[in-house]
């Protein structure tokens, strides 16, 4: 199948650019720290259309605007709840309830440690 010149010069370009919006929110969050994506240091993609790189981006500004956190609960009798969670078709959510952080969102079971001479479960969390 012949390429068409629109497509010979899109693909023979070095690099495609697409930007976000600089949010305000992620940058007071991450500071520092955050990675500033320019020409000399691009994020590389294999996508054929622009649409899609600027999705792409869109969505990687999504996932730094979400506060998320990493948490841990002790069942100190949870074992038979442990042995309930059922991962086979889906991932666990729960929710986290912190007062004294102000927490109150969903969040993934993202790891399970059972005790069994204790009978006791330790669940990490994420979100």
């Amino acid at each position: 199948m012949p390429a068409s010149p629109a497509r010979i010069g899109f693909i023979t370009q070095p690099y495609r650019k697409a930007l976000t919006e600089i949010d305000a929110g992620v940058e007071s969050a991450y500071g520092e720290i955050a990675r500033e994506t320019d020409i000399d240091d691009p994020v590389e993609t294999f996508f054929d259309s622009m649409d899609d790189v600027q999705a792409m981006a869109d969505e990687r500004l999504d996932l730094l605007k979400a506060e998320r956190g990493r948490y841990q609960a002790s069942l100190p009798e949870g074992l038979s709840f442990g042995l309930s969670l059922d991962y086979s078709q889906t991932t666990p959510t729960g929710t986290v309830v912190d007062p004294e952080r102000d927490t109150n969102r969903p969040a993934l079971v993202t790891d399970i440690e059972f005790d069994f001479r204790r009978g006791a479960v330790t669940l990490g969390l994420w979100g």
